[in-house]
């Protein structure tokens, strides 16, 4: 395709962009603004929504209708870990009367173009660029912003372009393309649009209109070209658009210019954005209201509506409280459907009002509580019996309803269900006996589900804490950040710090908006990522956070591991805070920083700062030097963990579960940690961090291991995980019990002398059933030790023969029982504890790639 060196008026500029403005009442002109976010602005400027990424300095457009941000144009402007180089680009956009955001980015011209300075054109056919900030009286019928894009080798000078005005529902987008160089240029005019996971998108292929709509968030987006037809492609995250001919590129000869133009815009459903391109295709709209009801009358919400062409469809929407659906269609034969959890009714689309009757659902009213009848967190999963189907409440990334669970953080609820019989089992994490109920649902009436939650698992003087969790801010995943709080919650977590990658954060808004703050100690940290995660990724709390920067004033990333652990140790003024080594490659961080095969210390000057390690899963430590994992074979990191021990690299080691979304993501590994209360509420961080630090830590997937070891000659000194004692000649005692709920159990303990399973040892209810009961307390043993030398003990206590179960769900749910210590390091003879150097019949891992 030849451009010319002129280009008429950007394809009549949306013609119907001129004559709504043109249309609009006199008391609704000069009301499009500008503003740039500052802490003056944020309240009444910054949009909300899950998916918000705005800061201070972003730039907002908005109208009566939509609301914009375009992102500063700085060479450090990232919106989030994965979406980077975002300067010029719109970050947010959503409703003015209902903001929703959920786009992560609109790429103009892609993401490999770099936006530069910021201007405003003024009369004169010049630009003032934006060196201050700018405020809400910069206002006009219509408000423009424009930043550009140098020329390079192969690549000519752009011009971007914003327009918006009062009464317009999209953002007018151009972008202007000049060859400043001798040679012809070869264009691929193209798009990107980043919206991950939940949503649906326009099938690949060539389409006039570009969507992309999410029912489970209610929010949509379209980008429509006038007489250019779309070539889409997407994936879960980006789709690419391309314009104009699929195969061809467009040739712009030496001093040409070309001109693209396009609208972007939000809708609260698909209804919507297929409504604005219609109208700005000139195509005349029907209006059709529907109204959903069930048999009583009562009003059928959150029905999902969808209006089909053919087999194909052509928009979709979800009713309002009232049951109702308003949405505007072109001429044509169209089918509706509306699907409701108790199934699903089709009808033609006719003219003007329409009503549809579902069969009624039923309701699950909760009232599950405490010993003391009072409120409790709690996580019920529904699972449908006698041919009935399990529930599906809402997307993994979810709040309260996630799939088949209910997350209840006062342990009250209603939830509206399918008729049908279920079986609900209701827990709080592995300290509670799980209930199990039979319920069943009738139509049109409420089903009372109650129970009271026992705590049988006791643990003073130790609180349960996971270090490592995500939602959305995170960039890698689209979870409501309230939903992995009250995923925390109700899987009975007492402390967990906000550690999204590259982002610091708090939970603390969503804990005092759910009145549980009392309920989960928590503080602001975060995973500090780059490449290669198997060495690259740490976690560090507490950080201080400073809202409405970028990345809310995280340290930044760095390449070399050890210059950013360093980094990251002399943050805030060298604060203390704990910093955790996240799934590590152990070869590579201790003994082969280079993988040459050849043995360097590792990352020496990282290590000097690096407080624990992760070193999950736990039940590995039964398992060889290296494990499979389909085709491949890996380091076994808690074998390679105990190795390093006994060459002296004393890092405590931790498990957490990394959660990314809120489908049973949080509770399947956590760690207990030494604490001089045992209430959430009284919970200090740092005493949180010194216990870590000290190696004062039990890692589980659910039974609660207590060790301790007191020495037998002497002043018989004591300790438990993480402590040193002193045991002259060797002899001592060592005490394990292990506590589980109904819902689990162990059937191994396994005692490991300097990282050997010791075979006399070995204790397990098929060997030695005299050892184990049946009740909460399933093992309780004092285990005479005689040690000939300086030895590190381990213990392990395992449900070999079991799983966790249903309360963990399908994707944990079959993982094993296990619970592992942290080393009791025994001092024999008097000079200290000293590691013996035993590589346990396994060369350390230092291995050539």
């Amino acid at each position: 395709m030849q451009a010319s060196t002129r280009h008429a008026e950007p394809q009549r500029r949306l013609a119907l962009a001129a004559s709504l403005l043109v249309a609009l009442p006199c008391t609704l002109l000069h009301a499009a603004e500008i503003l740039t976010l500052t802490p003056d602005t944020w309240d009444a400027a910054a949009p909300q929504g899950k998916e918000v990424d705005a800061i201070y300095g972003d730039l907002v457009l908005r109208n009566d209708r939509l609301i914009a941000v375009v992102a500063q144009p700085a060479p450090w402007r990232n919106a989030n870990m994965t979406t980077r180089n975002v300067g010029g680009c719109v970050i947010d956009l959503t409703l003015r009367e209902q903001p929703n955001d959920q786009l992560t980015c609109f790429y103009p011209a892609s993401r490999v173009t770099t936006w530069q300075a910021l201007h405003i054109p003024v009369p004169d056919g010049a630009a003032r660029a934006i060196t201050e900030p700018l405020h809400a009286d910069l206002s006009a019928r219509e408000v423009v912003l424009e930043c550009t894009s140098a020329a390079a080798e192969g690549v000519p000078a752009m011009r971007l372009r914003y327009t918006l005005a009062d009464g317009w529902d999209y953002l007018l987008v151009e972008t202007s393309y000049q060859n400043e160089g001798t040679q012809s240029l070869a264009l691929t005019l193209v798009d990107e649009l980043r919206a991950d996971n939940s949503f649906e998108k326009t099938p690949d292929g060539t389409a006039p209109l570009f969507w992309a709509y999410d029912k489970w968030w209610h929010h949509a987006y379209g980008v429509w070209a006038p007489d250019q037809p779309l070539h889409c492609k997407s994936d879960r995250r980006f789709s690419s658009l391309r314009y104009g001919d699929a195969e061809q590129p467009v040739m712009l000869p030496p001093g040409g210019t070309l001109r693209l133009v396009r609208a972007l815009f939000p809708g609260r459903d698909l209804f919507a954005v297929r409504a604005i391109a219609a109208r700005l295709a000139g195509t005349s709209l029907a209006e059709h209201r529907l109204r959903v009801s069930y048999e009583s009358g009562r009003p059928a919400t959150d029905v999902e509506v969808s209006v089909l062409e053919g087999e194909t469809l052509y928009a979709a929407g979800r009713t309002d409280r009232g049951g109702e659906l308003a949405f505007a269609l072109p001429a044509g034969n169209y089918t509706l459907r509306a699907s409701g959890i108790t199934g699903n009714r089709s009808m033609p689309v006719t003219p003007g009002e329409m009503e549809l009757t579902l069969d009624p659902p039923g309701y699950v009213v909760g009232a599950i509580t405490d010993e003391q009848g009072g409120p409790i967190p709690c996580k019920v999963a529904f699972r449908g019996l006698q041919g009935t189907s399990n529930p599906d409440f809402g997307h993994e990334s979810g709040e309260h309803g996630v799939r088949n669970l209910v997350y209840a953080e006062q342990g009250r609820f209603r939830q509206e269900i399918a008729p049908g019989r279920y079986e609900c089992l209701i827990s709080y994490g592995p300290e509670y006996d799980a209930v199990y109920r039979e319920l069943e649902v009738l139509p049109g009436q409420e089903a009372t589900l109650a129970a009271s939650l026992v705590r049988v698992v006791q643990t003073p003087g130790w609180v349960s804490a996971d270090f490592h969790s995500h939602s959305s801010p995170s960039g890698d995943n689209t979870a409501s950040q309230l939903g992995r709080v009250l995923n925390l919650l109700c899987e009975h977590i007492e402390f967990a710090p906000c550690t999204e990658h590259n982002r610091l954060s708090t939970y603390i808004p969503h804990l005092e908006a759910l009145g549980v703050r009392h309920l989960m100690a928590t503080c602001t940290g975060i995973e500090h990522t780059d490449n290669p995660g198997t060495v690259n990724h740490h976690n560090v709390f507490p950080l201080v956070m400073r809202p409405y920067t970028q990345d809310n004033g995280a340290p930044p990333t760095d390449a070399d591991m050890e210059a950013k652990v360093e980094r990251l140790a002399l943050w805030d003024g060298g604060s203390e805070k704990l910093i955790q080594q996240n799934h590590p490659d152990l070869g590579s961080v201790f003994f082969d920083k280079n993988y040459d095969g050849q043995p360097d210390g590792g990352f020496t000057r990282a290590l000097a700062h690096i407080d624990v390690i992760e070193v999950h899963p736990p039940h590995l430590i039964f398992q060889p030097p290296q494990v499979a994992s389909g085709s491949r074979k890996y380091n076994n990191t808690i074998f390679n963990w105990m190795q390093g021990l006994n060459q002296g690299l004393r890092y405590p080691g931790v498990v957490n579960t990394d959660a990314h979304y809120n489908y049973h993501g949080s509770g399947f590994l956590r760690n207990y940690l030494r604490s001089p209360t045992d209430n959430p509420a009284e919970i200090r961080v740092q005493d949180m961090v010194h216990a870590a630090e000290h190696g004062q830590l039990v890692m589980t997937s659910a039974p609660f291991l207590e060790v301790l070891l007191r020495a037998s000659a002497g002043e018989q000194a004591e300790g438990g995980p993480g402590d040193d004692v002193a045991a002259p000649g060797g002899q001592c005692t060592l005490f394990v019990r292990v506590q589980c709920a109904n819902w689990y159990d162990i059937d191994r303990v396994q005692v490991f002398l300097n990282g050997r399973p010791d075979p006399t040892l070995n204790f397990t209810r098929e060997a030695t059933p005299g050892r184990f009961a049946g009740g909460v307390i399933k093992f309780e043993a004092a285990l005479p030790l005689e040690l000939k030398a300086d030895t590190h003990v381990i213990v392990a206590a395992a449900g070999e023969k079991s799983t966790l179960g249903p309360v963990l769900g399908p994707d944990h749910g079959g993982g094993m029982p296990i619970a592992v210590s942290n080393p009791i390091f025994v001092d024999v003879d008097g000079g200290g504890f000293a590691p013996n150097g035993d590589t346990l019949d396994a060369p350390l891992p230092v291995t050539a790639r």
